[in-house]
């Protein structure tokens, strides 16, 4: 018998007041900064989660729309490599994950960096502000037409990843499974998703069983999946939604063979109908997902402004949470309605 915990109800708040200029600048969205385009050392960059990378992209694109003092751009995290984000700043290393975005926003100045994309929470400490903006689900993907059922529960799930079941055939509560064993996938150290993943299955080690490839997340078409009926993997849900639905992915941002529309302890991830990850999903599955700032450039008379314009709560015109709900709803992103914007500290 599976038990199912606590709902999570999100409503998407959305003032149709503010929605003109969003809705209007929903036209293509920028992957890096234009070509031939260099970030002037007054904008405002981001690198950082693969995540919410698609959506950062289309806040650019619809932000830089209305004309603003600071310009604002987001690196992707991938291709590995060099970049240098914006005029006069230093060389860096393409931070790919919220850890390593975090990492690179700390270990330089606003002269290279204003934002790292995260889609962890804090940890405590009072270096940074993480704000929230939007709210994400993540759920498990499996092989199309591979051995995974349809249905996991929540014990399932951890014993896939702590290593306890290995194979699909001890997998009792979903009939006769075949005896087949279980490639168990985990995205990069420092991955959002990852450290989410793992923190709400409660598991704190890396157990032996995890496959040493370690695919970028929230795409299925990295080599390591190709033919692997057994292959098992966490993926945002919204990710996964704006790919899908929402023509949002690329060629190799995209699910490829693997299919995340799957149910936990009797859940469905998907709202199919609606085109929706599932708000009834439990609660151990579901974040907020953040744009982190230095507090000391927060609070920088010349810096602070411009962050603040971007980031802001509503009530402060800031332009993400006041304009921004039907663009993040166009990505698979929940809205976080009156919490958009609040400051949490952290590192």
């Amino acid at each position: 018998m599976r038990s199912v915990t606590r709902k999570l109800a999100i409503t998407s708040a959305i003032a149709a007041a503010a929605l003109g200029a969003v809705v209007a600048s929903n036209g293509a969205a920028l992957a890096d900064p234009p070509s031939g385009t260099t970030p002037a050392a007054t904008d405002i960059v981001a690198v950082g989660s693969d995540t919410i990378q698609a959506l950062d992209n289309g806040v650019s694109t619809a932000y830089n729309a209305t004309s603003p003092a600071s310009k604002f751009y987001s690196w992707d995290a991938t291709p590995a490599g060099n970049i240098t984000p914006k005029s006069g700043a230093s060389t860096i290393a393409r931070p790919n994950g919220s850890g390593a975005g975090i990492t690179a926003l700390n270990s330089t100045t606003d002269t290279t960096l204003d934002i790292a994309r995260s889609s962890r929470g804090p940890n405590s400490g009072t270096t940074d502000w993480f704000i929230p903006f939007a709210t994400d689900a993540v759920g498990w993907s499996a092989y199309t037409g591979g051995n995974a059922p349809h249905d996991l529960s929540s014990s399932d799930l951890q014993g896939i990843y702590n290593c306890t079941i290995t194979n699909w055939s001890q997998i009792t509560d979903e009939g006769t499974l075949p005896n087949a064993p279980i490639d168990v996938f985990i995205p990069q150290s420092g991955s959002g998703t990852r450290s989410f993943w793992l923190g709400a299955l409660g598991i704190t080690t890396t157990p032996s069983c995890w496959k040493a490839t370690t695919p970028e997340e929230n795409e299925g078409t990295d080599p390591a999946f190709a033919g692997d009926v057994n292959a098992i993997f966490p993926y945002s849900l919204s990710h996964y939604i704006g790919q899908v639905y929402d023509g949002k992915g690329t060629t190799t941002d995209a699910p490829g063979v693997l299919d995340a529309n799957r149910s936990i302890d009797g859940t469905e991830q998907l709202d199919t109908t609606n085109k929706v990850w599932n708000s009834n999903l439990s609660l151990t599955y579901t974040r907020n997902v953040y744009h982190v700032v230095r507090q000391a450039d927060w609070s920088n008379a010349t810096e602070g402004p411009r962050l603040k314009a971007l980031l802001g709560r509503a009530s402060n015109n800031g332009w993400l949470c006041k304009n921004g709900a039907s663009l993040i709803t166009s990505y698979g992103f929940h809205t976080l309605g009156n919490a958009c914007g609040t400051l949490q500290a952290g590192i």
